[in-house]
C-alpha cells in the first residue's frame, strides 16, 4: 500500500509539474525579456536590439531588456546566455561573431549549443577610415601597406569578432602586413578612428552612419555582394582588387532547452517588426537589410556561416 501510495503522489507531482510547464509557456511572457548581447553599450549590435527591442515590445506587450555582458572575446556573454534558465526570459542576440570567435580562440561555448529562434538583417560591414586620412580608396592603403610594412594600425572590435578575422584575411589577400589593435567594442573603434590614432578598420555600417554624416569618417570599401543602395558611390572590396565578401548576420537563439512554443512566439514577433514606422527609419538609414529566416532554417545558416569562417581561417590560425 505504501508503494502504490508513494507511485499516486509521484504521479502526481510530475502532472503538477507537467501542468505548470504548460501553463506558464501558454502565458509566455509574462514578465520582461532580457536580450544578452556580447558587446558594449553604443556597439552595432546594441543599438540595433534596443532599437529592435522597443518594436517587439508593442507585439508581445512586455519590456525588452538589452543586458551587455562584454568580455572573454564575447565568450562571458555566450556562456551566461548558455548556462541561462530555459524558460524564454534570457535569450541571446547574435551575429557572426558567435561562430567565428571560437574558431579563433579557445572557448567553452560555440553557437552549437543554441537554439536557433530566427534572422533577422544582415548588417552590411565596410573599410572606413579618417575624415581627413590620405587614402582615398582601398588601393591607397594597400600600397601603403606594402610600402610601410606593418606600420598601418587597423581598428578592431574584441580578438573573437568577426571582424577581427575579416582583417586579418582581407590583409592576406592584399598581401599587406598590418597591426590589428584589438577594443572592447565597434564604438571604441569609431572613436579612435574620428582621433585620428588608427588608420582604417572594419565595422557595421550602422556604427558608424552618424558620423559619416557629420563628415569624420570616410567609407572607402563595403564587404557587400553589390554596393549599398544608400552609397552608391563606394565600391565592393571585389572591385577594389580583392575578392573577398562577408555578409554580418543579426538574430536571436535562445538556451538550448527553450520550449519550441517559446520560440515560436519570438518567430513570429520577429516576423512582424519590419513595419514598424520607427524601426523602418532606423533600420533603413543604417542600411541594414532585412532578411527574415525563421528557426528551421536558421541553423542551415549559422552551419554555412561557420563553413565559411572555417576555410577562412586555413592559414590564418
Amino acid at each position: 500500500m505504501k508503494k502504490r501510495h508513494l507511485l499516486v503522489l509521484l504521479v502526481l507531482a510530475v502532472s503538477l509539474a507537467c501542468a505548470g510547464a504548460l501553463s506558464a509557456a501558454e502565458n509566455y511572457p509574462a514578465k520582461p525579456v532580457v536580450l544578452v548581447y556580447h558587446s558594449q553599450a553604443g556597439s552595432g549590435g546594441d543599438i540595433f536590439l534596443r532599437n529592435m527591442g522597443k518594436a517587439i515590445e508593442k507585439i508581445i506587450g512586455q519590456p525588452i531588456i538589452v543586458e551587455n555582458r562584454t568580455g572573454g572575446g564575447g565568450s562571458n556573454a555566450w556562456m551566461y546566455s548558455k548556462n541561462a534558465k530555459p524558460d524564454g526570459y534570457t535569450l541571446l542576440g547574435i551575429s557572426s561573431s558567435v561562430i567565428a570567435g571560437p574558431l579563433q580562440t579557445k572557448m567553452a561555448v560555440s553557437y552549437a549549443d543554441f537554439k536557433p529562434v530566427a534572422q533577422v538583417f544582415f548588417d552590411p560591414t565596410v573599410i572606413f577610415v579618417p575624415a581627413k586620412s590620405p587614402f582615398k580608396t582601398f588601393d591607397d592603403v594597400i600600397k601603403d601597406a606594402r610600402a610601410n610594412p606593418g606600420k598601418q594600425n587597423w581598428g578592431a572590435g574584441n580578438p573573437g569578432s568577426a571582424e577581427t578575422m575579416c582583417i586579418e584575411k582581407v590583409a592576406q589577400m592584399a598581401d599587406m602586413k598590418i597591426t590589428v589593435v584589438p577594443f572592447e567594442g565597434g564604438a571604441d573603434v569609431m572613436v579612435e578612428i574620428i582621433a585620428g590614432r588608427i588608420d582604417a578598420a572594419i565595422g557595421e555600417y550602422a556604427e558608424i552612419a552618424s558620423q559619416v554624416e557629420a563628415g569624420n569618417i570616410r567609407i572607402i570599401a563595403c564587404l557587400n555582394t553589390e554596393r549599398m543602395e544608400e552609397a552608391p558611390d563606394v565600391p565592393t572590396l571585389k572591385e577594389s582588387g580583392v575578392d573577398f565578401v562577408f555578409e554580418k548576420i543579426r538574430g536571436i537563439v535562445a538556451p538550448k532547452d527553450v520550449p519550441d512554443s517559446v520560440v515560436k512566439v519570438w518567430t513570429d514577433s520577429l516576423a512582424k517588426i519590419y513595419d514598424d514606422p520607427e524601426f523602418k527609419k532606423y533600420y533603413r538609414e543604417n542600411m541594414l537589410v532585412p532578411r527574415f529566416v525563421p528557426a528551421e532554417k536558421m541553423q542551415k545558416v549559422m552551419d554555412d556561416q561557420h563553413a565559411f569562417f572555417k576555410e577562412m581561417g586555413k592559414g590564418l590560425y
